[in-house]
């Protein structure tokens, strides 16, 4: 197809608006990588080189192409590339009976590999160069092969809506979608879902339920255990982490350890079961090291994805005869879609007469073979799936639409298809829905790996069986799996038997103690020196790069701050606060506030008296709290904002109040009911209990206070998506309750709840478990029992108006008094609509402009955010003297009969 298609002028120059428009964001987000990678990636040469040569409104945005990035390590997956090209190649033949239905309407797909090397420092500058290189926007990235590349990569793409497919990437943190929302896998994750889900099932259609764990000391590993020990419900007997050498290697006096404490003498607590968590390159050394210590040889060694499967090299001699190892990896297909896509693949080879090294026949020479061979890794299946996908994704779009990530996102989360790899779908987190996982046994020595059947997390018993599987000491055919128990040592020796070996014994080693006492002196000198040099080695290393660490958090601190700063510039400030520097600004009587905070407090606690009202003006707090708000707008929460209470304890509020960065913090948070969290309160009384007892003596930002007074916080609180857990319900209720860390998963959302609600002390709490969702407000210190007319000099606001503002007291030139405008936040009805306005707190309009802004807000979100977004109205509930221009896209409205033109925010309050 000779034609190019390419969309319109006004076409382009929406794209380029919408593309300006997310700049500031992404930018923002790769320095943020840059400053969170390896400290190689921010020692590297300048990432950013290129600049991208974008197309003119003449030339427009070329739709005949789809263009596609491959990031993987070329080094460790020699054989990516080829299969890569091939599979492009397949595609873009729409006459061999292969997927001849995707982009089958003239489209080109164009695609280059660029190396990403399993390495942060190395995939985002790769990233970068192939995104900018074709003046074009890139539809999608098949990578990374390993999950630390794949989470910096796809921080950065998801803040363009580029997604992001891997083929092996299993780390449980890609899972986030708020993190990751642009990010897809065809492997299932590294929880109970996934990996860690299909070795619990593995030991668990066994029958075993006591097993060791030894783990080694990377991330990845570590990570993966403490999933394990998560998900794991059985006894765990023994667990041990294995270090690591700066050079890469394991320590042996570590192994030593690890081995020395699985219980292998005691029948209570002895388990035959190790799963070990490592690389292949730590876990081979580690059962080397036990074979050579001739330890507890009919032990049932269990592996990782990581070292599963993995060639163990041409040195086999340290071996038993049946090593009996079995472990998990992800599913290797055989079905007919397997077949053809070989079949292809090695007709490709002998018509070009290429042959890549790591692809060979299943038996016999390549030459004289007559079956299909077999891919070096499951990922090599994965990696066609994944290219299959995206481009069917794509495909599903029509071709103006194609340049629209959010549009090939969601066809991505709906593509169905079974493909190389076998069936392929995603759950709502990017994750392969219904995972399967391969179960490999290596049943002799100096043999490859044989897959004896499959696994799914959760499916006990189904596709293993142990008749299959050649167990270590034990052998083959057994009918059943061995014991996960070491046999029980024998009977104890009569203790006079006992007492003669150890009388003889004695005499043994008084006889040779002389003989060997200078020896071992000399022995035990020498390998004290020895260890002494390797530790000083050792903490020097450790040193450096501690040194190294302090270093980085210093510079990512300085970064933080810098950004809070940029933020607060553009961040509006609340039409509430004066222009003082000052961060706490005194509340008077004659303002409308005192008497809203005055209402507050009394509601509950009718006998308290406020002697001094403060208004925190603390730019950077609100800075963060406005960021929570703004990230539940973007993903359709409503805010559900309250006006709260809470109490410090003996915390001195002005850590709080003074604070440039969190505020209320989870660090000065204690174990409650609900677990720990930051506990906030409906009512002032239930708050009073956990008040702050200021000083009598001077202090540094608040003047001395009396005897008796108290001092909290009147806080906004974004209470968001919140559930009601009653820990009265019963006591299993309650103890679950009491190990929240978080709050618990919304069936309907599949995400988590922002808060969690209950009732205790008579008062309704909310629990947050994250810093910067609530915002200081106000600081109120007051007293209870008998008004004091010193410190409280107006028992009502009437009284304090008209003695502050001077009104008259002769009848017949009384003034009337202004209407008081409470500042209290408090959500909307459940299942009511409310249209506010900001001035001097949320206020409502009225019934006719409440029916245009919902109607007009209803259209524009009907055309995806694309129609007339802008509706006039007039005043408020209680004015009709001016019209007013509100903006839905920004949440604005401005006077547009005012000269000056004054804007106030604007909110639609609903209830979820």
């Amino acid at each position: 197809n000779t034609s190019i298609n390419l969309l319109s002028c006004q076409q382009w120059h929406n794209y380029q608006q919408m593309k300006l428009k997310r700049q500031v964001a992404l930018w923002i987000g790769i320095f943020s990588v840059i400053f969170w990678a390896e400290p190689s990636f921010q020692d590297s040469a300048p990432i950013f080189t290129r600049i991208a040569s974008s197309p003119t409104c003449e030339q427009g945005l070329d739709t005949s192409k789809v263009y596609i990035a491959g990031l993987f390590d070329t080094l460790n997956f020699d054989w990516g590339q080829e299969i890569f090209d091939f599979t492009i190649s397949l595609l873009n033949d729409h006459h061999n009976y292969w997927h001849d239905d995707i982009l089958n309407d003239g489209t080109e797909i164009i695609a280059t590999v660029a190396d990403a090397g399993c390495d942060p420092g190395i995939a985002v500058p790769a990233y970068w160069d192939l995104k900018t290189s074709w003046g074009q926007p890139l539809h999608g990235v098949i990578g990374c092969r390993c999950s630390g590349a794949s989470i910096a990569v796809s921080r950065i793409a998801g803040l363009e809506d580029i997604p992001v497919v891997s083929m092996s990437s299993s780390s449980a943190q890609l899972s986030d979608i708020i993190d990751f929302s642009s990010f897809f896998r065809l492997v299932g994750p590294d929880n109970s879902r996934g990996q860690v889900g299909a070795l619990v099932t593995l030991l668990q259609s066994f029958g075993w339920d006591r097993v060791s764990v030894i783990n080694t000391d990377t991330q990845y590993t570590k990570d993966l255990a403490t999933a394990f020990g998560n998900t794991w419900t059985g006894d765990i007997a023994h667990i041990h982490t294995v270090s690591i050498r700066p050079d890469g290697t394991v320590e042996d006096t570590s192994v030593d350890q690890a081995l020395d404490g699985v219980p292998v003498d005691d029948p209570r607590v002895n388990s035959r079961i190790i799963v070990l968590i490592a690389h292949h390159q730590h876990a081979y050394p580690i059962l080397q090291r036990a074979q050579q210590r001739n330890f507890q040889p009919d032990t049932v060694w269990v592996g990782a994805d990581a070292w599963t499967g993995q060639f163990f090299g041409s040195d086999t001699e340290w071996m038993p005869d049946i090593p009996g190892y079995i472990g998990v990896v992800p599913y290797r297909n055989n079905d007919s879609h397997l077949h053809d896509f070989l079949n292809r693949l090695q007709n490709h080879q002998k018509a070009t007469q290429t042959t890549t090294p790591s692809i060979s026949p299943a038996s016999g020479s390549a030459a004289e073979d007559t079956t299909f061979p077999s891919l070096p890794s499951y990922a090599a299946e994965t990696m066609v799936d994944s290219i299959v996908a995206l481009t069917m994704a794509i495909s599903s779009l029509n071709p103006g639409e194609r340049a629209d990530g959010k549009k090939i996102i969601t066809a991505l989360s709906q593509t169905n298809f079974t493909g190389v790899s076998g069936p392929v779908s995603f759950t709502p987190e990017g994750d392969r829905a219904n995972p399967r996982y391969s179960v490999l046994n290596l049943p002799t020595r100096g043999k490859e790996w044989e897959n004896v059947g499959f696994i799914t997390p959760g499916a006990i018993g189904e596709g293993v069986n142990a008749l299959d599987i050649c167990w270590a000491s034990i052998g083959c055919d057994q009918q059943e799996a061995p014991s996960d128990e070491y046999p029980v040592p024998p009977e104890k020796l009569q203790t006079w038997v006992i007492a003669v070996i150890t009388t003889i014994s004695l005499l043994v080693v008084a006889l040779a103690a002389k003989y060997w006492r200078s020896h071992e002196k000399k022995k035990r000198l020498k390998t004290n020196i020895s260890e002494m040099q390797k530790k000083m080695e050792a903490m020097k290393t450790i040193d450096t790069e501690l040194l190294d660490l302090d270093k980085q958090v210093e510079e990512a601190k300085r970064r933080q701050a810098s950004l809070i700063l940029q933020r607060a510039n553009l961040q509006e400030m609340p039409s509430t606060w004066s222009s003082s520097g000052e961060t706490l600004v005194e509340v008077t009587p004659d303002d409308d506030q005192y008497w809203s905070v005055h209402d507050k407090l009394k509601e509950t606690m009718s006998n308290a008296w406020m002697s001094k009202v403060w208004r925190v003006q603390n730019t950077s707090l609100w800075t963060y709290y406005s960021f929570h708000k703004d990230r539940l707008t973007m993903i359709d929460i409503d805010h559900n904002e309250r006006h709260v209470w809470h109490g410090t304890s003996s915390l001195d509020p002005s850590i709080i109040y003074n604070d440039q960065q969190d505020g209320f913090m989870m660090q000065f948070s204690n174990m409650g009911f609900w677990g720990r969290g930051i506990y906030f309160a409906n009512n002032s009384s239930y708050s009073d209990s956990y008040s702050y007892k200021p000083s009598e003596n001077t202090q540094s930002d608040r003047p001395r206070s009396n005897k008796g007074e108290r001092e909290m916080f009147l806080a906004k609180l974004l209470v968001g998506n919140e559930i009601f857990m009653n820990r009265d319900e019963s006591n299993s209720r309650a103890q679950e309750c009491a190990r929240l860390t978080v709050p618990p998963t919304d069936a309907n959302s599949g995400l988590k709840y922002n808060t969690v609600t209950g009732e205790t002390g008579g008062s309704q709490v909310w629990v947050v478990y994250e810093n910067g969702r609530a915002y200081p407000d106000y600081l109120i210190r007051y007293y209870k029992g008998k008004r004091d007319p010193k410190r409280t000099p107006f028992e009502t606001r009437e009284e304090a108006m008209r003695r502050t503002k001077r009104y008259s007291n002769n009848p017949k030139t009384k003034d009337v008094l202004p209407e008081f405008k409470s500042i209290i936040a408090v959500p909307a009805p459940k299942g009511v609509v409310t249209w506010e306005y900001y001035d001097n707190g949320w206020k409502p309009y009225g019934n006719t402009a409440q029916d245009a802004l919902e109607t007009a807000y209803q259209s524009f979100v009907g055309t995806s955010n694309t129609g007339n977004h802008k509706v006039q109205v007039l005043g408020g509930k209680n004015y009709n003297e001016w019209t007013y221009e509100v903006d839905l896209m920004t949440f604005v409205q401005t006077n547009i009969e005012h000269s000056a033109h004054t804007k106030r925010d604007v909110r639609r309050n609903t209830s979820l």
